[in-house]
């Protein structure tokens, strides 16, 4: 459930490996310029000025192109370790105005106000401090959204764009939503964008909000949940601090045995208890795993590791389905084991993959969201599956 009184604040640095360059350099300001890793090569552009954006000009697009479309742009060798110290100095300075920081990228951060202000005025306050000592210490310029979720306030700071600010209050949302086309929501991409065209004849977020959720998971499955909440502005994210972000570099659970056992259907059943727990520590930061590791500790304290790459998931049956996989391949047939552990890794903040899940994995996502909610609310062995711990 979203929480009522959050205060979410996002900044968007305005074109910022050119706004760099051009703050560095006075004679490229004001002209079309355009940032390449290897401006010699066929290479394509990285990132581009707000005045070679009038041309046509955008990242990922060829070099070529570009300097078609905008004979005389400027073609800049970029260098991503000047980016990245300014990115951090910028980072550095909102410390100043609030500690609760989540790195989204390069130039990018969202910030958690909820307890650091009293209201949308005052964040406002200080989302054009910010602004301010942006402009003044660095010479470059950012776009700031507040709002009452990361969503939101993500949108505020595009329509905003660029060297500005807006505020979404709740009331307002609605509104401000039902007129935009879908593609100005962050996580409805092109394909997407004509999937609802196609199947729902939907343009835009107003008529998105028409559409019942059955008849989005019928087309979109999960995705479709993600879809009906964005067009009505929930998102319940939260924004995850350097240091949960390093805790949750790995999410991982064991268990000693009280016996050393070679049975298998009880090491199975163990697994599948393990691969439960960590599937609900990922769902529980918003996160997706890609890579699943096993460590089998046999009696003699022999231990082995065996991992596996994966797409991304945060499903207990597909974490247990490699666990088995892994088990299956590195267990020696006959050893005893002492201690088991599943390891989730290389995360990721989004399913932009998961598009697509067939009827079976629709319902194991919403057993699994039932029972974390009952798991919050009661503890972690208030409800399982079903399971049976076989005895060893």
């Amino acid at each position: 459930m979203e929480r009522e009184n959050r205060i979410i604040i996002h900044i968007d640095m305005d074109a910022f490996f050119a706004s760099v360059e051009q703050a560095e350099n006075s004679g490229l300001k004001g002209k079309p310029i355009a940032i390449s890793g290897n401006v010699e090569s066929r290479s394509v552009v990285s990132a581009a000025s707000y005045e070679a954006r009038r041309y046509g000009v955008h990242s990922a697009m060829p070099l070529k192109m570009a300097k078609k479309l905008c004979p005389n742009l400027i073609l800049i060798q970029g260098d991503m370790a000047k980016y990245a110290r300014i990115s951090k100095e910028l980072v550095s300075l909102y410390y100043d105005f609030c500690p609760a920081i989540e790195y989204y990228s390069i130039d990018e951060v969202f910030m958690d106000f909820s307890y650091t202000v009293k209201d949308f005025d005052e964040a406002e306050k200080v989302g054009n401090k910010i602004r301010k000592e942006v402009k003044d210490r660095f010479h470059i310029t950012c776009t700031v959204g507040v709002s009452y979720n990361k969503l939101l306030a993500k949108l505020a700071s595009k329509l905003a764009k660029p060297d500005g600010l807006m505020v979404i209050r709740r009331e307002e949302a609605g509104k401000i939503l039902d007129s935009l086309p879908v593609g100005r929501i962050t996580g409805i991409g092109k394909k997407t964008e004509n999937a609802l065209l196609n199947s729902f004849s939907v343009k835009t977020v107003g008529e998105l909000k028409e559409i019942p959720i059955k008849a989005l998971t019928r087309v979109f499955h999960s995705y479709g949940k993600f879809l009906y909440n964005a067009a009505r502005g929930i998102d319940d994210s939260p924004v995850i601090t350097p240091m949960e972000e390093e805790e949750a570099k790995s999410i991982e659970h064991s268990i000693t045995f009280p016996l050393d056992t070679d049975k298998t259907d009880y090491i199975k059943s163990v697994l599948e208890l393990l691969s439960e727990k960590v599937g609900s520590r990922i769902r529980e930061h918003h996160f997706f795993s890609t890579v699943i590791t096993l460590t089998v500790r046999y009696a003699d304290f022999t231990t082995k590791t065996h991992r596996k790459t994966i797409v991304e998931t945060n499903s207990d049956k597909k974490i247990y389905e490699t666990a088995v996989l892994l088990f299956d391949e590195l267990y020696i047939k006959g050893r005893k084991v002492r201690l088991l552990g599943i390891s989730a890794s290389g995360f990721s903040k989004d399913n932009s993959s998961l598009l697509f899940k067939d009827k079976e994995e629709e319902k194991d996502q919403k057993i699994e969201e039932t029972m974390d909610s009952i798991r919050k609310r009661f503890g972690f062995y208030s409800v399982n599956r079903g399971r049976v711990i076989k005895k060893p």
